[in-house]
């Protein structure tokens, strides 16, 4: 997925905030699950569940600036009965050259409406199981 660094996303030195890189990286899981056929949305209706984040860790590497236009790379490392494991490598195009720029991962359970643990509906399983 590719996202564009706007002002709203920088600190006062033009630099993105530390903080705008786990919206970036929700973003990209949000989207992988769309690819997929997995709408976060009639998951709940349908199923009564949704997924939250569980654990998350980043690594920053480079900065990125103001206008950058950035991918962020969305694979699944772990898949549970009700979790499911990713990795996320966010980076910059520069002169034809990769920059790295963050490394995330990121647990996500799934809970029902109760906020109880609950394991992943079969049929989500499979489009995860294909996709990995």
């Amino acid at each position: 997925m590719k996202i564009r660094v706007y002002y709203e996303d920088t600190d006062a030195g033009g630099i993105v905030y530390y903080a705008n890189y786990f919206k970036f990286t929700e973003r990209g899981r949000t989207e992988l699950l769309r690819d997929i056929g997995v709408s976060q949305s009639e998951m709940l209706k349908k199923y009564d569940i949704k997924f939250i984040v569980h654990s998350v860790s980043m690594e920053y590497i480079n900065p990125a600036y103001l206008d950058d236009q950035l991918t962020i790379e969305t694979s699944i490392n772990k898949l549970k009965k009700a979790s499911i494991d990713f990795s996320q490598n966010i980076y910059n195009i520069s002169n034809d050259k990769k920059i790295d720029i963050a490394k995330s991962k990121c647990r996500i359970v799934c809970i029902n409406s109760s906020l109880k643990i609950n394991p992943i509906p079969d049929l989500i399983l499979k489009k995860f199981l294909e996709e990995t």
